[in-house]
């Protein structure tokens, strides 16, 4: 059975970890961050739509916060987004298929110039939705519920969490994810457990942050949702098994 690093935070890495064994994979689960909810006001004015590009914006807003925009427009990238906005009672939901440049030019062509967008979003967030938002000659509101937090492990823990062989495979969900496995496997105690390792990406713009890994060895998924992870895993792994 083929391990896979399983880097995301909790409690998202618990529910990775089941759907890899289903798919008779071993997951070793060593979360690289972990999120936190940061305090946070309603904000005051009117909003023409909600926009999320991270499931976790939403996980993370107290009731008081979203109550009072969930008959407004909510535009999400990709499909956990869509279902955690749902979830907390959204009624009318677009899911873009791509990123936050993609989904901002979603919403230019359902909503006019000027218009007000409410995002919800983590503290630590790329700048592509909002640029490409006050291109589009729109204003965005951010609202941040969250914030991602590095976590830390002790080289003996890794030593013994990585002590009985090599990485076959590895998940990341996040460009700072990616950064911070970066750092990881570099060092010295554990470096050669990941010389073969192939890493699997949510995005393009996780993949960008693997500067100096072996680009034969990294695949991006065709969307940024966990199905289309898994689905480029399987293929790999199918096409490893028939190469044999």
């Amino acid at each position: 059975m083929k391990t896979v690093l399983v880097t995301r935070p909790q409690p998202g890495a618990t529910k990775t970890a089941e759907r890899l064994l289903g798919n008779n994979f071993l997951p070793l689960v060593l979360p690289l961050t972990k999120i936190v909810q940061l305090p946070v006001k309603t904000p005051n004015g009117k909003f023409d739509a909600i926009a999320v590009t991270s499931a976790n914006a939403l996980r993370q807003a107290p009731d008081k916060v979203l109550q009072p925009f969930l008959s407004l427009p909510c535009f999400v990238v990709g499909e956990a987004t869509a279902d955690a906005a749902r979830a907390r009672g959204f009624e009318t939901v677009t899911t873009g298929d791509r990123d936050g440049a993609s989904l901002a030019q979603t919403i230019g062509e359902e909503l006019c110039t000027g218009a007000r967008v409410l995002y919800v979003a983590g503290r630590v967030r790329a700048p592509d939705f909002e640029q490409a938002l006050h291109t589009l000659g729109m204003r965005s509101k951010p609202v941040m519920t969250y914030d991602t937090i590095l976590v830390s492990y002790t080289t003996e823990f890794l030593a013994e969490f990585f002590g009985k062989g090599n990485i076959d495979h590895c998940l990341l969900y996040s460009r700072w994810g990616a950064e911070v496995f970066l750092r990881l496997k570099s060092q010295t105690e554990i470096a050669h457990h990941f010389d073969n390792t192939s890493i699997f990406c949510l995005s393009s713009r996780v993949a960008k942050a693997l500067a100096g890994v072996n680009k034969a060895l990294i695949h991006v998924a065709d969307r940024p949702d966990e199905d289309a992870l898994f689905d480029v895993l399987q293929k790999a792994h199918d096409s490893s098994r028939l190469a044999q």
